[in-house]
């Protein structure tokens, strides 16, 4: 579902600057219009009209069938658009769905895409659906589409959507105050507005620009300019205070009964304070970071490093466009458990800064190998990152980075690093990132090893060192043809004790060159076909990689999507052992044929190494994942999942490993902001089962209400119990959350 999501979006940005506009709506004194999801025409008269007249995919630039009509006018403190999107009401996909939830873009919607500074350093990407249900993300240059993307971004507007005899209409309000932009009454901003439908099944993307698929800068290409005089500049105050309470109860036998403790209350702070429009410095005391839904379990039984999860917390999320490195030197889930945090945000013309302190209760250690990585939990630290980027012109910028961590028993990681941004030409752009760093170990029984990194212990002694880190990357994009080089030179010793670096020891290259079509026919409406090299050489000049891969992705009939990658390595070293000719086979097939079915697979076969064993062998390798998504109605979805993978041993009939994790969900949305789910799973790898009940309201991006539980089966008593689904572990909890604009 999220490949589709960074898919969707990815035709979603990007405009030809010669197909430009200039729109200079009426400024209304007092608003006239009632945010109800009916755009009647005596509240919108006088309102500036924008007609969106090009169909950009399947259809390259061509005249929709479709016919979409936008309205735009604003006031002085806030912003107002409507969208009248003809059809026919029984062709609309559309659910009710609750905010930043991903089956969004299977439905019938409309985008609004801002620039605000009008230099291409990123967009702000603001989605709604027929029923007005609501989708926001930051979209910044980059090379992938999970890079480009910054999807738990978040802004505060209002939508309302309905769907009518001629099609839906949906009417956003957005204030000013949400938006970064430069200082000034008068506004000159880039934007345009974008709408998905479905002919026989297909998306169909429409915009009022046209769209360049040649340009590898998308949001670059945001061009439309939108006028807007004498606004009034909103300096926010805003309080974020939560409480928040749980209840645990554990058995201490397997034929005992739960024996709860007391009840544990908590309570927080957060303070967001606008020095001026482009200056914005956040404080939190004490913040509660639990996660509102569990991370998916990713399977972890046949990885030699650490796996990273996404970032949620959104005291973290805010800014951390400025801080993205291709290369990992900062990771905000590294910052573990924060007693006070605070972070300076400033956003001008020319230059860009980010301030970010912490201290961090329970730390995390990790340290990369060249093929393991070790991580250890720390005690507390104090955490500093400082950030700053000058934007040259449109087709330049350069940045400079400082990371620092310090130990509250002894020890140090310092890190900083330099990094620049190029567009040569229309099809050409050039990346670098290069990184310094200092380190002294603390004196600590954080990780248990003998092992040894180029010489040092890995083991925590108050050892001294230090390492470097290059990257760059060459990449070119047209119309029929894709390509990349990218380089990374990674020192024995190099540390990012704030970021997520799990190898070290290597000079990796790679070389990719794909062709893609666009036939724009139903049973190929789009084709890539190309092939992907590495090779890897360690600092004491050992070959440790030579892979080949192939790539083909193909879109097709009933809204399919299907990627297929031939990964053969022709060699590899893996902890000073040669394997040859390893050849995996890769599909991920994503389906949406209708409103009410989707469906998400992926399969790999294939041979690979039993890379936990003591002395890794290969194996038969057959790792499936399913996912179907039945949409039963507008407001109840259920989505059951199987993760399965195993390694069998080549001269037998046993495995190196051999498991599974099942989940289901289900979710009710009453409207767009309240719901109640139940989320599901059991691992068969580690024999543990969890249930986890949940209400939540959720009226803006930040006020928040809910309460849940967890209820969970150890793995001790399973052995003991034929039941999967014991409970042996028990958690209830609420939180309540409320945002407060001084």
């Amino acid at each position: 579902m999220k490949t589709r999501f960074f898919i969707f979006l990815y035709l979603l940005t990007g405009i030809l600057a010669q197909g430009q506009d200039k729109f200079i709506p009426s400024k209304l004194i007092d608003s006239q219009i009632l945010v109800d999801g009916i755009i009647q025409s005596k509240e919108w008269e006088g309102s500036e009209i924008i007609i969106l007249d090009y169909e950009v995919n399947p259809g390259n630039n061509i005249p929709p069938k479709e016919k979409t009509t936008a309205y735009i006018t604003y006031t002085g403190t806030h912003l107002y658009i409507g969208i009248h999107s003809y059809a026919n009401p029984e062709d609309i996909r559309a659910s009710i769905r609750s905010r930043d939830d991903f089956g969004m873009i299977s439905d019938d919607f409309v985008l609004v895409r801002f620039d605000t500074y009008a230099d291409g350093r990123n967009n702000y990407l603001l989605l709604a659906n027929a029923f007005g249900s609501q989708l926001d993300a930051r979209a910044v240059n980059a090379l992938t589409d999970e890079e480009r993307y910054d999807i738990s971004f978040n802004l505060d507007y209002e939508t309302k959507g309905t769907i009518v005899s001629d099609g839906y209409q949906v009417e956003f309000k957005i204030p000013f105050s949400s938006l970064p932009f430069p200082n000034g009454t008068n506004q000159q901003w880039n934007f345009n507005v974008s709408r998905q439908a479905f002919r026989n099944g297909i998306p169909i993307d429409i915009r009022s620009q046209p769209f360049d698929r040649t340009d590898p800068c998308q949001v670059c290409q945001t061009t439309d300019k939108l006028v807007l005089n004498e606004i009034t500049i909103e300096k926010r105050t805003e309080l974020l205070p939560y409480v928040s309470g749980g209840l645990g109860g554990k058995k201490n036998s397997v034929n005992g009964s739960l024996i709860y403790d007391k009840i544990k209350p908590n309570a927080g702070l957060g303070m967001n304070l606008d020095l001026n429009k482009n200056s914005t410095l956040e404080i939190t005391f004490n913040p509660d970071f639990s996660q509102v839904e569990a991370d998916v379990t990713q399977i972890d039984i046949n990885s030699s490093v650490a796996l990273e999860y996404p970032e949620r917390r959104p005291f973290f999320n805010r800014g951390t466009d400025i801080v993205k490195y291709t290369s990992g030197v900062f990771y905000s889930r590294s910052i573990n458990n924060p007693l006070i945090s605070t972070k300076l945000i400033s956003q001008g013309k020319k230059e860009r800064i980010y301030f970010l302190s912490a201290i961090d209760q329970n730390s995390v250690y990790q340290i990369a190998g060249e093929d393991r990585s070790y991580l250890g939990q720390g005690g507390q630290s104090f955490v500093n990152v400082f950030r700053y980027q000058r934007l040259i012109n449109k087709n330049s910028r350069l940045g400079l980075i400082s990371t620092n961590r310090y130990y509250k028993n002894g020890g140090y990681g310092n890190l900083f690093g330099t990094d620049g941004w190029f567009l040569f030409s229309k099809n050409w752009r050039f990346t670098y990132e290069l990184f310094l760093n200092f380190n002294e170990e603390p004196l600590a029984d954080w990780i248990d090893t003998k092992d040894q990194v180029a010489g040092r212990s890995i083991a925590l002694n108050k050892e001294r060192f230090k390492g470097n880190l290059f990257f760059l990357q060459l990449y070119r994009n047209t119309e029929h043809w894709k390509s990349y080089f990218t380089f990374s030179d990674t020192s024995p010793n190099f540390q990012a004790d704030a970021g997520f670096i799990v190898k070290n020891n290597r000079r990796w290259a790679t070389l990719s060159h794909a062709y893609q079509l666009f036939p724009n026919k139903p049973a190929i409406q789009f084709l890539s076909v190309g092939t992907k090299a590495d090779i890897l050489y360690t600092y004491q000049d050992y070959l440790k990689t030579i892979s080949i891969d192939g790539l083909v992705s193909i879109k097709t009939l009933f809204n399919t999507e299907i990627n297929y990658t031939y990964d053969w390595d022709v060699f590899k070293n893996f902890l000073g052992r040669d394997y040859k000719n390893l050849v995996s086979n890769r599909f991920d097939i994503q389906n949406n044929p209708s409103e009410s079915f989707s469906m998400n697979i992926k399969l790999t076969f294939g041979r690979d190494l039993a890379y936990n064993e003591e002395d890794p062998e290969i194996g038969k390798e057959f790792n499936f994942f399913i996912m179907p998504g039945f949409q039963i109605s507008n407001k109840l979805k259920f989505s059951p999942s199987i993760r399965y993978a195993r390694l069998k041993k080549l001269e037998d009939d046993t495995y190196y490993y051999n498991g599974s994790i099942t989940r289901f969900s289900i979710r009710y949305q009453f409207n767009n902001f309240f719901n109640i789910r139940l989320v599901s799973e059991y691992n068969s790898f580690t024999q543990r089962f969890f249930v986890q009940p949940l209400i939540q309201w959720n009226p803006n991006p930040s006020t928040v209400f809910y309460i849940g539980g967890n209820q969970n089966s150890l793995n001790d008593f399973n052995d003991e119990f034929n039941s999967f689904f014991r409970i042996d572990q028990t958690q209830f909890f609420l939180k309540f959350q409320y945002l407060i604009g001084v």
